[in-house]
């Protein structure tokens, strides 16, 4: 054998098991099935992908029910709209409605005390009336005048005494200072007539009556009482000195007392301080002077 011969045989299998090897893989690779793309059943729907997680509007949509979930939808009223078909917009959802502000109410007013010192004012020869004073008079029903914040305890005082028989009169009430120098002019007179010279008979006439724009008649909280029925008008005052603080009066010028008030002794005169100082005052025996000083003081 040549060297060609002896080569041939050692060629030829390894062609053959080359390509019985190709033939095997082209097999194998014939013999795995496909993937199939699976065919929609007439009549049924395809089964739609799984949601990855919840979208924007959803997730608002649970949000607003959460919070404000519906009522139950009553019988016979009509179903609500169903949602936008595709290609229309839907509308937007419905804003919460913000309150607007309020405006702050204003505060209550504070009411104001009332001024109360009028009833303890103060009026004699060293304290004359202050100017600019004003009151408000009342009528009485025999034409005298008073101031009219005292008319209802002084009406109240005449009715529980006439309820206890006795009768009280109004005989002198608010003066005009006109009307006050007039009954000062008579008393300097009758003191003149009795014999006194004009120095003396208006000293005299200033212990009983007070100088015009220094009498508590003037500032419509004094009366002089006497009985209407009587000519006895003792039962009257004592009885009237007795009961007055009740309803805020005070004997002005009691016995005993003329050095302070610069006025002898009226049984007749009663002077409206309120129920407070009258009772205070009635009880200890003091003097209208007296118990304003202290009052003074204590301030």
């Amino acid at each position: 054998m040549n060297g060609t011969e002896r080569r041939r045989p050692t060629f030829r299998p390894r062609l053959r098991e080359l390509t019985a090897a190709a033939l095997l893989c082209l097999l194998l690779a014939g013999c795995t099935p496909k993937a199939e793309t699976p065919q929609a059943v007439p009549g049924e729907e395809a089964a739609a992908p799984p949601e990855t997680g919840p979208g924007l509007v959803l997730q608002e949509e649970r949000e607003e029910f959460s919070a404000a979930p519906e009522a139950a939808q009553p019988a016979g009223e009509p179903a609500p709209a169903e949602e936008p078909e595709d290609g229309e917009e839907e509308p937007p959802a419905p804003q919460e409605e913000v309150p607007a502000p309020q405006a702050e109410e204003p505060p209550e007013p504070v009411p104001v005390p009332e001024d109360e010192s009028w009833k303890l004012i103060l009026v004699n020869a060293e304290h004359p009336i202050p100017e600019g004073y004003e009151f408000t008079l009342m009528e009485l029903r025999n034409n005298h005048h008073v101031d009219e914040r005292i008319y209802p305890e002084l009406q109240r005082m005449f009715d529980d005494a006439r309820a206890a028989g006795i009768y009280p009169f109004v005989n002198e009430s608010y003066r005009t200072a006109g009307e006050q120098q007039a009954i000062m002019d008579e008393y300097i007179a009758r003191y003149e007539a009795a014999g006194s010279d004009r120095e003396e008979a208006e000293r005299q006439a200033r212990e009983i009556v007070a100088l015009p724009g220094t009498s508590e008649h003037q500032l419509g909280l004094a009366v002089d009482l006497i009985a209407e029925f009587s000519a006895d008008s003792w039962p009257t005052w004592q009885w009237l000195k007795d009961n007055c603080a009740r309803y805020g009066f005070i004997l002005r010028y009691p016995e005993g007392k003329a050095e302070i008030t610069g006025i002898a002794y009226e049984p007749w005169h009663f002077r409206y301080v309120g129920a407070e100082a009258a009772a205070e005052i009635m009880e200890r025996g003091l003097t209208l002077e007296e118990y304003a000083a202290e009052k003074t003081a204590e301030n």
